[in-house]
């Protein structure tokens, strides 16, 4: 009897895990047709990435508000945290602009594909040093396959790309998405320490989200002078807003998750299931579907199957 509810303990909380970074991989699919749309509407990359981070920030003191959570953060942050807690939100500032400028171009799906691939890299390597993690995941031949899938993906979904009317300005926009990805994996990693520390993803979500505002803030700044903002306009639908809010739901999840999936599982799981929503986002929209799209879509898929596996029992070492 003992042994049964030891192991059903950990299987039930990596199946929720799972179910919670499914759900929030389509969040941030809904997210990067936003800030892509934002972006094309007249604000540009870089100032819907400012607006986006603007958004969560201000959505994430909200649930602390809602919560009535104030006090206790605020002696949180006071007593523990380190500036390490605010840097990792750094980690998400490339992929945030690489969405908002790739997305128009090659649209959802597509974008999704390029930004797992960078992660999936990243994601082998910090869970083999236990970034993030309890303890260190070491590299099996099902996790080194999926990774491979996931990089096959984006060779499908990059040189595709460079087939479209975008031309080789998709294949660069590819390339942006993956080292984007890649990085962003430092801010998933970082996010479930600050949450295994603090017992609180919230917690992790409002540090890493002021670092990347502040991050984010210095690229507006340095941008400015070299008119890289000129020309920018806000345009009036309320909706293209959103991408900011979405966010919190998004760092969140992925800070509870991470800790019961790592980083590298994390990475396929929010982009299996949801890529669908991915696809269907391309469909209604300008940029359509591409049998490279669907090529690199069932790749990834074969990568989630390889990699999520539903643990067993343990043994006593």
């Amino acid at each position: 009897m003992t042994t049964s509810t030891t192991a059903t303990g950990p299987a039930t909380r990596v199946t929720l895990a799972a179910v919670v970074a499914a759900g929030s991989g389509a969040v941030l699919s809904l997210q990067g047709r936003l800030n892509g749309d934002l972006a094309a509407a007249g604000t540009g990359p870089v100032v819907a990435a400012w607006l986006s981070y603007v958004g969560t920030f201000l959505a994430t003191v909200l649930v602390v508000v809602a919560r009535r959570r104030v006090r206790s953060t605020l002696h949180v942050l006071r007593t523990s945290a380190s500036w390490w807690w605010f840097a990792v939100g750094l980690c998400s500032v490339p992929i945030v602009v690489a969405m908002a400028a790739g997305v128009p171009l090659v649209g959802v799906a597509v974008a999704s594909v390029c930004s797992v691939a960078g992660q999936t890299v990243a994601g082998l390597a910090l869970d083999a040093r236990g970034v993030g993690l309890p303890a260190p995941l070491r590299l099996t031949a099902r996790r080194a396959a999926a990774g491979l899938a996931a990089l096959v993906g984006l060779g499908v979904a990059v040189l595709g790309g460079a087939t479209t009317d975008a031309g080789w300005g998709a294949v660069l926009a590819g390339v942006a998405l993956f080292v984007g990805g890649a990085v962003l994996c430092g801010q998933q990693a970082g996010n479930g320490r600050v949450t295994q520390l603090t017992g609180d993803p919230v917690v992790a979500t409002l540090t890493s989200v002021t670092g990347g505002l502040v991050g984010i803030s210095v690229v507006c700044a340095l941008a400015a002078p070299l008119g890289a903002l000129d020309g920018v306009t806000l345009p009036g639908q309320w909706w293209l807003y959103l991408g900011g809010p979405l966010g919190t739901l998004i760092t969140v999840a992925a800070a509870y998750a991470v800790r019961h999936l790592g980083t590298f599982v994390l990475t396929l799981t929010v982009v299996g299931g949801p890529m669908v929503m991915a696809v269907l986002l391309d469909v209604l929209g300008v940029v359509g579907l591409r049998w490279q799209t669907v090529v690199a879509t069932a790749v990834v898929g074969l990568a989630v199957v390889l990699v999520v596996q539903r643990p067993g029992p343990r043994t006593s070492a």
